[in-house]
Order: structure tokens, then C-alpha cells, then sequence
């Protein structure tokens, strides 16, 4: 089920074949090489498709059992899809109706991110049964979730694909778990004080990884089983947290997200509600004294030696 090598590309479209056709949408984020978008609603047909790039899918509702090499598996909503290029994907019953949105990448893409974990070429993925691989399935979820937005590609979403990519690979493959190298420990560390030393910069998962000296495919995997969350959450909290101190000093939500290195004052909101719990106005409302620091020592704490 999804997307196979004739339905068109390009572009956003939209199609419905016949009135109770399932509707289907592609486009392709700006500022990701090597990536497409499908997504398919209200399949209620068993369908059959060849699949031309590697795919991870989730199942948005529905359920529907699937042929894959001979084998036949049932996937739910919640549920994750993998694909191979060159394969014919069948559904052999759908029990409800479906809804599904894909990532195709493309295959020189995936080699390489294959090679560098020492996955064996060519790629061959396993059905990912319920409650196998729980964090690539958490990824891939978030991944659409957020490329659904049609937004703008911001460097968290370039690094929350290539996190999701990288999982999908190292666990979800014949070979299995693929081990962090020796070097990892190491490499994170050097990340998260490049990161402390960098909050208010623009910093992007290639630059991280050449100072961390590792490449990014591994140290975006150990960096989360070393801290608990990927580089970019990372990051986003240490902003978060400085900006805390920021409005506690006086400043202004709109001199704080500038000061942080956070694109604007509504991402500042987003992430401080997030993390925090409560609005950047009502938190810096909270925190006044009756003798509130001046501007000056506000701008110190942005701007610290």
C-alpha cells in the first residue's frame, strides 16, 4: 500500500480516479535533497504497487493485512511500513479503511547512510511487527507529523529526518541493531559543549558533527542514548532555559528569541509553552521584583564573556 512508480511526481497533486477512489496528494519538501511526500486516504481496495524508492510509511487509520515476499502481515494505525526499491507491495484485505503517509528516498541516499552505519548493501528491511523498534516508529511518526505542516524546512526538521532515516536503518534491517562506535561518548560530549558554547547561533547537524568528529548518522543516535534526546531538542532547551533567564532580567519576548538565536518571538512562545509549561508574558510577569534588574544586566546575561 502507498506509493508506487506511476503516480505522478513533482509537485503537490491531488487525485481521484473515480468518486470512491482513495485521494492522493505528493510534494516535495524545499531544502531536502533526495525526498518525496506521498499521502493516501481512505483506501477501502486492496491495491498493488512497485515501489521505485526506499519508503517509510505510517499507518495514519485504518488496518489492512500486507503481502511482502511471500509473507503476509497485518498493520494498524500507529503502525509502521517499510519499502524497498525495486519490490511489489500487495494488500491481501483491508479490515478498515485506510489512511497512510510515506517518505520516498532516494536510493543513493539511503546507500550511503548504509555504508557509513555498516549496514549490509543492498538494503533489506524487516516487517516491523507491533512493539518492534518503538523509537523508529516514535521518529517516522513525528517526522510526517511535522512534514505535514508544509512549512518551512527549519535545520530541526532536516535533523529529525535524518535521525529517523538513521534508526530506520540501524534497527529495522536483516542485520538488526547496529552498535555505536567506540568514539561515540566522546563525540557527544564535544557536541553538547559545542552546543552550550553556540545556543545563540545557527548551527546545523554537518557542522556539529565535524566538530564532534564523527559523522552526523552516528552521533545523532548516540548523542540520544547519551542524553535522552536528539542534538536539536538539545538545543531548543538550553534556549529555552536562557531565555527563562532573559525575561526574569527585564527583556522583552521579542529581544530574548533574538538573543537565543530562536527564529522569532511565536517560536519562542511554541517552545517555552512546550518546555516550561506556561507563556514566556505570564512566566516573565511571575518573575518580577519590585526591583527588577536593569537592561544592562540583561544584556550581559545575553551576550555572557
Amino acid at each position: 500500500m502507498g506509493h508506487g512508480s506511476a503516480q505522478a511526481l513533482g509537485q503537490t497533486t491531488r487525485g481521484r480516479s473515480r468518486e470512491n477512489a482513495p485521494r492522493i496528494e505528493h510534494w516535495r519538501p524545499e531544502g531536502i535533497d533526495g525526498l518525496r511526500i506521498y499521502r493516501v486516504e481512505d483506501v477501502a481496495s486492496p491495491l498493488s504497487v512497485y515501489s521505485d524508492q526506499y519508503g517509510v510509511m505510517v499507518i495514519l487509520r485504518g488496518a489492512f493485512d500486507g503481502w511482502y515476499r511471500g509473507t503476509v502481515h497485518t498493520l494498524a494505525a500507529g503502525g509502521l511500513k517499510l519499502k524497498e526499491p525495486g519490490e511489489v507491495y500487495r494488500d491481501v484485505r483491508i479490515h478498515a479503511p485506510v489512511s497512510l503517509q510515506g517518505a520516498g528516498f532516494a536510493a543513493d541516499l539511503v546507500e550511503e547512510v548504509a555504508r557509513t552505519l555498516g549496514v549490509p548493501r543492498p538494503v533489506h528491511f524487516v516487517p516491523v511487527e507491533p512493539g518492534r523498534a518503538p523509537r523508529a516508529t516514535a521518529l517516522a511518526t513525528a517526522m510526517h507529523e511535522a512534514l505535514a505542516e508544509r512549512g518551512p524546512v527549519t535545520p530541526e526538521l532536516q535533523a529529525l529526518v535524518t535521525e529517523t532515516l538513521t534508526e530506520v536503518l540501524a534497527t529495522c534491517t536483516e542485520r538488526g541493531e547496529v552498535p555505536m562506535r567506540d568514539k561515540a561518548p566522546r563525540a557527544v560530549r564535544r557536541a553538547r559543549d559545542y552546543l552550550r558554547a553556540h545556543l545563540s547561533e545557527p548551527v546545523t547537524l554537518d557542522a556539529l558533527a565535524a566538530h564532534a568528529g564523527a559523522d552526523k548518522f552516528h552521533l545523532i543516535r548516540a548523542f540520544r542514548a547519551a542524553i535522552g534526546m536528539p542534538p536539536y531538542e538539545y538545543l531548543t532547551r538550553l534556549r529555552v532555559t536562557r531565555a527563562a533567564e532573559l525575561l526574569a532580567a527585564g527583556m522583552t519576548g521579542a529581544q530574548v528569541a533574538h538573543s537565543v538565536g530562536l527564529f522569532d518571538e511565536s517560536q519562542l512562545h511554541r517552545h517555552f509553552r512546550r518546555i516550561f509549561g506556561v507563556t514566556p508574558g505570564r512566566f516573565a510577569r511571575s518573575m518580577q521584583r519590585q526591583h527588577r534588574p536593569s537592561y544592562a544586566r540583561a544584556a550581559r546575561l545575553a551576550c555572557p564573556a
